[in-house]
């Protein structure tokens, strides 16, 4: 059977549940799924006691109801101490990892086409961890904005709201610059090889019809908003589609930045499958359709001082392609592979935004450049004339 998602029910109202015995509450505890249990602690006191006493048992089943085909992410321990909250917890950013590895298979063409490693392969242990260091290091940097905007709401007022926004986002570059120097290297390179990754389930999609709006720096003048340096939005065919955006001046470096896995999360695996499968995309669409030029330029200018004040450390590689390489080569050479269960064929990896055909774009950067081209060729013959006007001057 084909793996599908795993949706919550009906809610069942606080006030019902406090009147059920100890041992029914554990056993509705247990069949919840982490954000369901999450929520649910933060209810009342008597169920987050229940749910702290009886974790070794409520902790391994609400993993397999959330994840109820990862039998790697879930190998049992020999230890049962280890079924902590923490330890539920962590399974997120883990299957985040396993997802961007595997589903890298769908974004790949030609002699990539068989780069990335399924869930399931014990294989793609190492690059997974590596990824998962990423996530965590992703959700420390977007916790740092959402404390900064919560924490100076007021102490930071203004007359111009614009400049306090402004003032706010300094604080958090600050301190996102601040808590990378805190990193060692294999954890700072381990970020930027999940970041690295995660670009891959960015695309464009020409097809995307209908009420969609295209993406907001994709209007207009098509250099002006485009923005070759700053918004690298071009269209490649031999990749897909894929959006080429790894020198973080994008928008949506800041867009992440801000917003951390918690929305990839929603998309790829919590949310029921009929309103997940654009969520990212709606999501950032309504984050910029409120911001005014203005900030939006300013985010980029961010983003991009992140980016370049963060280079790559010591020897330890950014890349996943060997971890790709390796495991392509070994299959290859196996002369009887393991057939390993496929289990993410049905999350929506990809995060598409519509944009405007590229072939305007092409011809407005022709006139562009025919233009640039006119006006240097001019100035060049001027300025011949003008040396050989002078040597013909008498002395």
């Amino acid at each position: 059977m084909e793996p599908t998602k795993v949706t919550s029910g009906p809610a069942i109202k606080c006030h019902l549940l406090l009147d059920l015995p100890d041992d029914i509450l554990i056993v509705i505890c247990s069949q919840c799924r982490i954000d369901e249990l999450l929520d649910l602690r933060l209810t009342n006191s008597r169920i987050r006691n229940i749910i702290s006493e009886y974790m070794l048992t409520i902790a391994p089943s609400v993993a397999r109801v959330t994840f109820p085909y990862s039998d790697r992410l879930l190998k049992p321990f020999a230890d049962r101490t280890r079924y902590t909250f923490e330890w539920l917890k962590g399974l997120i950013p883990q299957q985040l990892a396993a997802i961007l590895v595997d589903r890298h298979r769908i974004v790949s063409t030609g002699s990539l086409s068989h780069y990335g490693i399924p869930a399931e392969d014990p294989f793609g242990d190492e690059l997974r961890a590596r990824v998962a260091n990423g996530w965590h290091v992703l959700r420390s940097l977007s916790n740092i904005s959402r404390e900064v905007h919560r924490r100076y709401e007021v102490v930071l007022y203004t007359d111009c709201e614009l400049d306090t926004l402004i003032q706010k986002e300094q604080i958090i570059l600050d301190k996102r610059l601040q808590y990378m120097k805190t990193l060692p290297d294999q954890l700072a390179n381990d970020y930027k090889l999940m970041f690295r990754l995660l670009w891959t389930c960015f695309g464009t999609d020409l097809s995307d019809t209908g009420e969609d709006e295209p993406w907001i720096s994709d209007r207009g003048d098509a250099l002006s908003n485009l923005g070759i340096e700053d918004l690298l939005l071009m269209r490649d065919e031999n990749v897909g589609g894929r959006w080429m955006s790894r020198r973080g001046s994008l928008l949506l470096t800041w867009f992440v930045l801000a917003e951390g896995p918690e929305m990839f999360w929603r998309q790829w695996w919590s949310l029921p499958s009929g309103s997940s499968q654009n969520h990212i995309r709606d999501l950032a669409r309504s984050t910029f359709r409120e911001l005014p030029p203005t900030l939006m330029n300013r985010h980029r200018c961010f983003a991009q001082s992140f980016k370049a004040a963060n280079p790559i450390r010591g020897l330890v590689s950014t890349s996943p392609i060997p971890y790709f390489a390796e495991y392509t080569l070994q299959r290859e050479n196996d002369d009887s592979p393991s057939l390993v269960k496929d289990i993410m064929t049905h999350v929506p990896f990809r995060v598409n935004f519509k944009v405007q055909p590229m072939k305007p774009l092409v011809v407005e950067i022709g006139y562009q450049f025919a233009e640039f081209h006119n006006l240097w060729l001019r100035m060049v013959i001027m300025t011949l004339a003008s040396f050989g006007s002078a040597r013909l001057c008498p002395t």
